[in-house]
Protein backbone atom coordinates (compact mmCIF):
# COMPACT_ATOMS: atom_id res chain seq x y z
CA UNK A 1 0.00 0.00 0.00
CA UNK A 2 1.77 3.56 -1.02
CA UNK A 3 1.41 6.11 1.26
CA UNK A 4 -0.90 8.86 0.08
CA UNK A 5 0.00 12.14 -1.75
CA UNK A 6 -3.09 14.73 -0.82
CA UNK A 7 -2.71 15.67 2.47
CA UNK A 8 -5.25 13.05 3.90
CA UNK A 9 -4.40 12.98 7.29
CA UNK A 10 -2.75 10.10 8.83
CA UNK A 11 -5.47 9.35 12.16
CA UNK A 12 -7.79 7.78 10.52
CA UNK A 13 -8.71 5.24 13.13
CA UNK A 14 -11.87 5.21 15.91
CA UNK A 15 -10.89 7.03 18.97
CA UNK A 16 -10.20 6.13 21.52
CA UNK A 17 -13.69 5.50 23.32
CA UNK A 18 -14.75 3.06 20.94
CA UNK A 19 -10.95 0.44 21.66
CA UNK A 20 -12.37 -2.06 22.84
CA UNK A 21 -15.92 -2.09 20.98
CA UNK A 22 -16.54 -5.27 18.98
CA UNK A 23 -20.10 -6.76 17.47
CA UNK A 24 -20.14 -8.77 20.49
CA UNK A 25 -20.18 -6.39 23.02
CA UNK A 26 -23.17 -4.14 21.17
CA UNK A 27 -26.14 -5.18 23.34
CA UNK A 28 -29.89 -4.64 20.66
CA UNK A 29 -32.50 -2.52 22.90
CA UNK A 30 -35.26 -3.49 20.57
CA UNK A 31 -35.71 -5.23 17.08
CA UNK A 32 -34.37 -2.27 15.04
CA UNK A 33 -30.89 -2.38 16.57
CA UNK A 34 -31.07 -6.10 16.17
CA UNK A 35 -31.46 -5.54 12.55
CA UNK A 36 -28.91 -2.70 12.08
CA UNK A 37 -25.83 -5.22 14.11
CA UNK A 38 -27.01 -8.21 11.58
CA UNK A 39 -26.05 -5.55 8.72
CA UNK A 40 -23.22 -4.60 9.67
CA UNK A 41 -21.90 -7.87 10.62
CA UNK A 42 -22.70 -9.22 7.00
CA UNK A 43 -21.26 -5.99 5.78
CA UNK A 44 -17.96 -7.38 7.04
CA UNK A 45 -18.20 -10.71 6.46
CA UNK A 46 -18.92 -9.72 2.93
CA UNK A 47 -15.74 -7.52 2.70
CA UNK A 48 -13.66 -10.19 4.31
CA UNK A 49 -14.68 -12.99 1.28
CA UNK A 50 -14.05 -10.44 -0.78
CA UNK A 51 -10.61 -9.54 0.25
CA UNK A 52 -9.19 -12.00 2.46
CA UNK A 53 -10.93 -15.43 0.86
CA UNK A 54 -8.69 -17.92 -0.40
CA UNK A 55 -7.71 -17.11 -4.10
CA UNK A 56 -9.77 -20.28 -5.40
CA UNK A 57 -12.73 -19.49 -3.66
CA UNK A 58 -12.42 -15.77 -5.06
CA UNK A 59 -12.22 -17.66 -8.48
CA UNK A 60 -14.11 -20.69 -8.61
CA UNK A 61 -17.02 -19.52 -6.05
CA UNK A 62 -21.24 -19.33 -7.41
CA UNK A 63 -19.88 -15.90 -8.57
CA UNK A 64 -21.77 -13.07 -6.99
CA UNK A 65 -20.65 -10.94 -5.05
CA UNK A 66 -23.31 -8.79 -2.76
CA UNK A 67 -21.07 -6.41 -1.62
CA UNK A 68 -22.95 -3.02 -2.48
CA UNK A 69 -21.46 0.65 -2.43
CA UNK A 70 -21.71 0.28 1.66
CA UNK A 71 -23.96 0.25 4.80
CA UNK A 72 -25.93 3.85 5.88
CA UNK A 73 -26.86 3.95 9.56
CA UNK A 74 -29.54 6.44 10.29
CA UNK A 75 -31.37 7.18 13.50
CA UNK A 76 -31.72 9.04 16.32
CA UNK A 77 -28.37 10.21 18.95
CA UNK A 78 -27.38 7.26 21.01
CA UNK A 79 -28.83 4.36 19.71
CA UNK A 80 -25.29 2.87 19.31
CA UNK A 81 -24.77 3.73 15.57
CA UNK A 82 -20.92 3.95 16.09
CA UNK A 83 -20.25 1.21 17.91
CA UNK A 84 -21.58 -0.60 15.17
CA UNK A 85 -19.08 1.60 12.64
CA UNK A 86 -15.88 0.93 14.78
CA UNK A 87 -16.96 -2.71 14.99
CA UNK A 88 -16.78 -2.84 11.39
CA UNK A 89 -13.07 -1.38 11.60
CA UNK A 90 -12.11 -4.04 14.66
CA UNK A 91 -13.75 -6.99 12.81
CA UNK A 92 -11.70 -6.36 9.90
CA UNK A 93 -8.67 -4.49 10.56
CA UNK A 94 -5.59 -5.02 9.78
CA UNK A 95 -6.49 -7.70 6.93
CA UNK A 96 -8.23 -5.42 5.12
CA UNK A 97 -6.98 -1.86 4.90
CA UNK A 98 -9.87 0.60 6.81
CA UNK A 99 -9.89 4.32 7.29
CA UNK A 100 -11.85 5.42 9.89
CA UNK A 101 -13.27 9.54 9.92
CA UNK A 102 -15.75 12.04 11.01
CA UNK A 103 -17.48 13.97 8.52
CA UNK A 104 -16.07 17.28 9.77
CA UNK A 105 -12.76 16.16 9.16
CA UNK A 106 -13.75 15.47 5.74
CA UNK A 107 -15.21 18.44 5.43
CA UNK A 108 -12.37 20.59 6.52
CA UNK A 109 -9.91 18.88 4.20
CA UNK A 110 -8.47 21.65 2.15
CA UNK A 111 -8.18 19.24 -0.91
CA UNK A 112 -10.52 19.03 -4.22
CA UNK A 113 -12.88 16.40 -3.09
CA UNK A 114 -11.66 13.97 -6.12
CA UNK A 115 -7.66 13.78 -4.39
CA UNK A 116 -9.45 13.42 -1.38
CA UNK A 117 -11.01 10.71 -2.05
CA UNK A 118 -8.16 9.30 -4.09
CA UNK A 119 -6.04 9.68 -1.30
CA UNK A 120 -8.14 7.62 1.18
CA UNK A 121 -8.33 5.25 -1.92
CA UNK A 122 -4.53 5.06 -1.59
CA UNK A 123 -4.66 3.20 2.03
CA UNK A 124 -7.97 1.97 2.24
CA UNK A 125 -10.33 -0.54 0.44
CA UNK A 126 -12.82 0.67 3.18
CA UNK A 127 -14.26 4.15 4.26
CA UNK A 128 -16.09 4.38 7.70
CA UNK A 129 -17.46 7.92 8.10
CA UNK A 130 -19.04 8.82 11.41
CA UNK A 131 -22.22 11.50 11.77
CA UNK A 132 -22.15 12.22 8.24
CA UNK A 133 -24.59 16.09 9.17
CA UNK A 134 -25.04 18.20 5.96
CA UNK A 135 -26.52 21.55 7.08
CA UNK A 136 -25.28 23.17 4.47
CA UNK A 137 -25.15 22.78 0.01
CA UNK A 138 -21.19 23.48 -0.21
CA UNK A 139 -20.58 20.64 2.65
CA UNK A 140 -23.47 18.80 0.42
CA UNK A 141 -21.91 18.78 -2.69
CA UNK A 142 -17.93 17.61 -1.13
CA UNK A 143 -19.72 14.69 0.19
CA UNK A 144 -20.99 13.57 -2.57
CA UNK A 145 -18.31 14.14 -5.00
CA UNK A 146 -16.22 12.35 -2.67
CA UNK A 147 -18.62 9.65 -2.40
CA UNK A 148 -18.97 9.36 -6.20
CA UNK A 149 -14.92 9.20 -6.45
CA UNK A 150 -15.05 6.26 -3.96
CA UNK A 151 -17.42 4.20 -5.74
CA UNK A 152 -15.11 4.40 -8.59
CA UNK A 153 -11.95 3.45 -7.36
CA UNK A 154 -13.95 0.18 -5.56
CA UNK A 155 -13.74 1.60 -2.11
CA UNK A 156 -16.63 0.49 0.31
CA UNK A 157 -18.21 3.46 2.62
CA UNK A 158 -20.35 2.66 5.31
CA UNK A 159 -21.65 5.27 7.37
CA UNK A 160 -23.51 6.77 10.58
CA UNK A 161 -25.75 10.24 10.50
CA UNK A 162 -29.01 11.30 12.64
CA UNK A 163 -30.41 12.37 9.06
CA UNK A 164 -32.11 10.47 6.56
CA UNK A 165 -31.24 10.67 2.65
CA UNK A 166 -34.48 12.68 1.92
CA UNK A 167 -34.23 14.83 4.55
CA UNK A 168 -30.37 16.04 2.91
CA UNK A 169 -30.66 19.98 2.59
CA UNK A 170 -30.54 19.63 -1.15
CA UNK A 171 -33.97 17.01 -0.99
CA UNK A 172 -35.46 19.90 1.58
CA UNK A 173 -34.90 22.89 -1.20
CA UNK A 174 -35.84 20.91 -3.86
CA UNK A 175 -31.86 21.64 -5.69
CA UNK A 176 -32.45 19.52 -8.87
CA UNK A 177 -28.51 18.94 -9.13
CA UNK A 178 -28.27 17.05 -6.24
CA UNK A 179 -31.84 15.86 -5.66
CA UNK A 180 -31.46 12.46 -8.02
CA UNK A 181 -27.99 10.93 -5.92
CA UNK A 182 -29.78 12.26 -2.64
CA UNK A 183 -33.10 10.36 -3.24
CA UNK A 184 -32.21 7.35 -5.78
CA UNK A 185 -28.92 6.68 -6.73
CA UNK A 186 -27.94 7.30 -2.28
CA UNK A 187 -30.07 4.75 -2.04
CA UNK A 188 -29.59 2.97 -4.72
CA UNK A 189 -25.88 2.63 -3.71
CA UNK A 190 -26.40 2.30 -0.34
CA UNK A 191 -28.01 -0.19 2.17
CA UNK A 192 -30.15 2.25 4.16
CA UNK A 193 -31.05 1.15 8.07
CA UNK A 194 -32.65 2.91 10.18
CA UNK A 195 -31.54 2.40 13.93
CA UNK A 196 -33.88 3.48 16.47
CA UNK A 197 -34.67 3.38 20.39
CA UNK A 198 -33.65 5.44 23.37
CA UNK A 199 -30.67 7.62 24.17
CA UNK A 200 -28.14 5.07 25.65
CA UNK A 201 -25.68 8.30 26.17
CA UNK A 202 -28.04 8.71 29.22
CA UNK A 203 -26.88 5.55 31.56
CA UNK A 204 -23.25 6.77 31.21
CA UNK A 205 -21.35 7.83 33.86
CA UNK A 206 -20.58 11.09 33.28
CA UNK A 207 -16.97 13.18 34.12
CA UNK A 208 -18.24 16.55 34.25
CA UNK A 209 -21.18 18.72 35.97
CA UNK A 210 -23.54 21.18 34.64
CA UNK A 211 -25.40 23.74 37.29
CA UNK A 212 -29.05 24.89 35.79
CA UNK A 213 -31.02 27.87 37.87
CA UNK A 214 -30.40 31.45 38.39
CA UNK A 215 -27.21 33.17 37.07
CA UNK A 216 -25.67 34.50 40.52
CA UNK A 217 -26.28 30.92 42.38
CA UNK A 218 -24.89 28.56 39.58
CA UNK A 219 -21.77 30.94 38.85
CA UNK A 220 -21.70 30.79 42.61
CA UNK A 221 -21.60 27.14 42.14
CA UNK A 222 -19.16 26.47 39.48
CA UNK A 223 -16.78 29.07 40.73
CA UNK A 224 -16.18 26.79 43.99
CA UNK A 225 -15.80 23.75 41.51
CA UNK A 226 -13.46 25.74 39.80
CA UNK A 227 -11.02 27.43 42.16
CA UNK A 228 -11.00 23.57 43.85
CA UNK A 229 -9.67 21.86 40.74
CA UNK A 230 -6.33 21.24 40.66
CA UNK A 231 -6.28 20.27 37.17
CA UNK A 232 -5.16 22.63 33.61
CA UNK A 233 -8.68 24.07 33.66
CA UNK A 234 -9.81 27.15 31.96
CA UNK A 235 -12.85 29.47 32.41
CA UNK A 236 -14.89 30.84 29.33
CA UNK A 237 -17.86 32.98 29.40
CA UNK A 238 -20.47 31.64 26.41
CA UNK A 239 -20.37 35.38 24.67
CA UNK A 240 -16.38 35.10 24.53
CA UNK A 241 -17.09 31.72 23.03
CA UNK A 242 -19.40 33.12 20.17
CA UNK A 243 -16.93 35.45 19.10
CA UNK A 244 -14.48 32.95 19.15
CA UNK A 245 -16.30 30.57 17.26
CA UNK A 246 -17.07 33.42 14.49
CA UNK A 247 -14.00 34.55 14.33
CA UNK A 248 -11.10 31.35 14.47
CA UNK A 249 -10.51 28.78 12.10
CA UNK A 250 -12.41 25.18 13.50
CA UNK A 251 -9.83 23.35 14.08
CA UNK A 252 -7.45 26.58 15.51
CA UNK A 253 -10.25 26.92 18.08
CA UNK A 254 -10.25 23.36 19.04
CA UNK A 255 -6.66 23.16 19.66
CA UNK A 256 -7.36 26.00 22.23
CA UNK A 257 -10.33 24.37 23.76
CA UNK A 258 -8.29 21.54 23.88
CA UNK A 259 -4.91 22.81 26.40
CA UNK A 260 -6.78 22.76 29.58
CA UNK A 261 -8.21 19.37 31.37
CA UNK A 262 -11.11 21.00 32.27
CA UNK A 263 -13.25 23.78 30.72
CA UNK A 264 -15.98 25.61 32.28
CA UNK A 265 -18.17 27.29 29.94
CA UNK A 266 -20.14 29.88 31.61
CA UNK A 267 -23.67 31.38 30.79
CA UNK A 268 -24.94 29.11 27.61
CA UNK A 269 -27.65 30.81 26.29
CA UNK A 270 -28.80 30.16 22.59
CA UNK A 271 -30.62 32.94 21.35
CA UNK A 272 -30.84 32.23 16.94
CA UNK A 273 -29.77 29.46 14.84
CA UNK A 274 -26.31 31.00 14.65
CA UNK A 275 -25.74 30.37 18.26
CA UNK A 276 -27.30 26.64 18.24
CA UNK A 277 -25.05 26.23 14.96
CA UNK A 278 -21.67 27.45 16.75
CA UNK A 279 -22.40 25.37 19.79
CA UNK A 280 -23.14 22.26 18.17
CA UNK A 281 -20.07 22.49 16.63
CA UNK A 282 -18.19 23.30 19.65
CA UNK A 283 -19.89 20.38 21.51
CA UNK A 284 -19.30 18.39 18.69
CA UNK A 285 -15.40 18.89 18.21
CA UNK A 286 -15.02 18.44 21.98
CA UNK A 287 -16.95 15.38 22.27
CA UNK A 288 -15.14 13.44 19.74
CA UNK A 289 -11.94 14.66 20.56
CA UNK A 290 -9.11 12.16 22.08
CA UNK A 291 -8.94 12.68 24.69
CA UNK A 292 -12.18 15.73 25.75
CA UNK A 293 -11.38 17.66 28.11
CA UNK A 294 -13.55 17.61 31.36
CA UNK A 295 -16.74 19.94 30.56
CA UNK A 296 -18.39 22.25 32.92
CA UNK A 297 -21.13 24.34 32.07
CA UNK A 298 -23.74 26.99 33.90
CA UNK A 299 -27.38 27.97 32.11
CA UNK A 300 -30.79 29.19 33.27
CA UNK A 301 -32.66 26.28 31.51
CA UNK A 302 -32.21 22.87 30.67
CA UNK A 303 -30.38 22.18 26.92
CA UNK A 304 -33.42 20.33 25.85
CA UNK A 305 -34.97 23.93 25.79
CA UNK A 306 -32.50 25.67 24.57
CA UNK A 307 -32.96 25.11 20.54
CA UNK A 308 -36.27 22.69 20.30
CA UNK A 309 -37.10 21.15 17.23
CA UNK A 310 -40.65 21.51 17.88
CA UNK A 311 -40.06 25.27 17.69
CA UNK A 312 -39.20 25.70 14.12
CA UNK A 313 -40.38 24.17 11.24
CA UNK A 314 -38.63 25.25 7.48
CA UNK A 315 -35.52 25.55 5.95
CA UNK A 316 -32.63 24.86 7.16
CA UNK A 317 -33.24 26.70 10.71
CA UNK A 318 -35.41 22.88 10.93
CA UNK A 319 -32.45 21.01 10.04
CA UNK A 320 -30.01 22.69 12.61
CA UNK A 321 -32.98 22.59 15.21
CA UNK A 322 -32.91 18.62 14.55
CA UNK A 323 -29.31 18.49 14.86
CA UNK A 324 -28.98 20.00 18.16
CA UNK A 325 -30.97 17.08 19.74
CA UNK A 326 -27.49 15.69 19.15
CA UNK A 327 -26.06 18.06 21.37
CA UNK A 328 -28.37 17.65 23.90
CA UNK A 329 -27.63 14.10 24.44
CA UNK A 330 -24.01 15.17 24.21
CA UNK A 331 -23.71 17.54 26.91
CA UNK A 332 -26.13 15.10 28.86
CA UNK A 333 -23.61 12.58 28.63
CA UNK A 334 -20.70 14.75 29.40
CA UNK A 335 -22.21 16.08 32.45
CA UNK A 336 -24.44 15.47 35.36
CA UNK A 337 -26.71 18.05 36.22
CA UNK A 338 -27.57 19.86 39.53
CA UNK A 339 -30.60 22.52 39.61
CA UNK A 340 -29.26 25.46 41.59
CA UNK A 341 -31.96 27.90 42.68
CA UNK A 342 -35.37 28.18 40.76
CA UNK A 343 -35.02 28.68 37.15
CA UNK A 344 -36.40 31.28 35.24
Amino acid sequence: MTQPTSGVPPALTPPTRFAEVRFSTYRPQNDMQAEALREAERLAGQIRERYTAPWWKRVFGNGEDELRGGLYLVGPVGTGKTHLLASIYHALHPDVPCAFTHSSDLFRARQRPEDYARGLAERARVLLIDEVELDDPAAEVRLIHVLKTLRDLGVTVAATSNAEPEKFVSAQFGRDRLERFISEEFRNTYHVVFVGGEDFRQRLAKPGKAWIGLREATQAAMRLAFDADARAKRWIDFEDLLHLATNTERSTLLARLLEPDALYLADIAVDNTDDALRLLRVVDDLYTADPPPVLHFTATAMPETWFNADDVHVGLEASIAEKFLRTTSRLHAMCNVERVGARR
